[in-house]
């Protein structure tokens, strides 16, 4: 078991989400982790159910209204995920594949505005993960790289520059100049095979507010030689307060953006999509967002609610699976941050549930 002493404590009003195995020792590990992260005392069972590790689960915080105003509706999430993958393998003795098996994980860093990146590292070392995408993340200049997040036990593979940091961001002061997307890999499990970057963005439209995606091909070791490599995907796409309240300057390029990543099929694609599933939930957890009352006030509604959708329709409509075992995942309630699996290669998810 992965110990859980000096854990660092987060906001308990954060979404963590982690999707695990049927196998005890790593139920065991989850309900570590989930009493430590979400602040919640759970029974002595080999893991908890959803119900008694979650808070508002399927639904929006009750406070939506009185919540302080931030600028970009994202958490700092991590959702985690196990993948297996059947593909090539030869058939067990009772005609059964064998598969190989891939922990996955997104994280939405908060350009670091409520932990040090030291905290941060902590944390998602002990998370375990085989694979860590990140958003948000910061690309420091060069006399400031001791400050770039390094997770004890991983390597980084691939980024991508976003976004220049304002000035009055906490990171700016240490260094930091840049978002940017960012793909970590456990060194014990996994090999890169190949890694790269690109820009999603159309310029025209997003003048400096640039999006990226980071892009790696990955192996598990120990695995077979001739297992095929899985493309993960680390994306995030505009959206957040500040691009939500222009939603109409910025029509058509969350679609438009989600389809540049889409163009290199991920086999995993995960990141802040800043998109809902479904009109329900986002008009439902909208309610006290800014960008929704001036939208509904200005009687644009049905094109704001379109908007929220943007990143998860281009996605369902390439055929890609989500998972959709977590609910919220942003200060406002609703899921905004995801985890899709290619649709046409042998990649299923495993049993998952959230704690807050």
């Amino acid at each position: 078991l992965r110990g859980t002493r000096g854990l660092p404590t987060l906001n308990p009003s954060r979404a963590i989400s982690l999707l695990v195995w049927n196998k005890t020792e790593d139920a065991m590990t989850l309900h570590l982790l989930c009493s430590v992260v979400a602040a919640a005392f759970l029974p002595s069972a080999a893991f908890a159910s959803p119900d008694e590790c979650a808070v508002d689960l399927g639904g929006c915080p009750a406070d939506a209204a009185t919540r302080e105003e931030v600028l970009d509706h994202s958490v700092l999430l991590q959702v985690s995920g196990h993948i297996d993958d059947t593909r090539g393998r030869d058939l067990g003795p009772k005609g059964d594949k064998k598969r190989e098996q891939m922990i996955v994980a997104t994280w939405n860093l908060k350009r670091f505005d409520q932990a040090t990146p030291s905290q941060i590292a902590e944390t998602l070392a002990k998370v375990g993960a085989d694979v860590i995408g990140t958003n948000e993340d910061i690309e420091f200049n060069e006399s400031s790289q001791d400050n770039a997040l390094s997770i004890p036990g991983y390597t980084k593979v691939a980024a991508c520059r976003g976004e220049a940091l304002w000035d009055s961001e906490m990171a700016y002061a240490l260094g930091g100049r840049w978002l940017q997307n960012a793909i970590y890999i456990r060194d014990e499990t996994v090999t890169k095979v190949h890694s790269f970057s690109k820009n999603i963005s159309d310029a025209q439209v997003v003048g400096e507010y640039v999006r990226c995606t980071a892009i790696a091909d990955l192996q598990m070791k120990g695995g077979k030689k001739r297992s095929l490599p899985i493309r993960v995907a680390a994306a995030h796409l505009t959206g957040g307060q500040f691009v939500d309240s222009r939603f109409l300057t910025f029509e058509g390029e969350k679609g438009y953006e989600m389809r540049q990543v889409l163009l290199d099929r991920p086999d995993v694609l995960m990141g802040d999509l800043n998109s809902y599933p479904d009109t329900e939930r986002a008009e439902q957890c909208q309610q006290a967002y800014d960008p929704y009352i001036d939208a509904k006030d200005a009687g644009q509604l049905d094109q704001y609610l379109g908007w929220t959708l943007k990143g998860t329709q281009e996605a369902e409509r390439a055929g890609y699976v989500r998972l959709q075992n977590f609910e919220n995942t942003s200060a406002y309630g609703g899921a905004v941050d995801h985890i899709y699996l290619r649709p046409d290669v042998s990649l299923k998810f495993a049993q998952s549930f959230q704690v807050l």
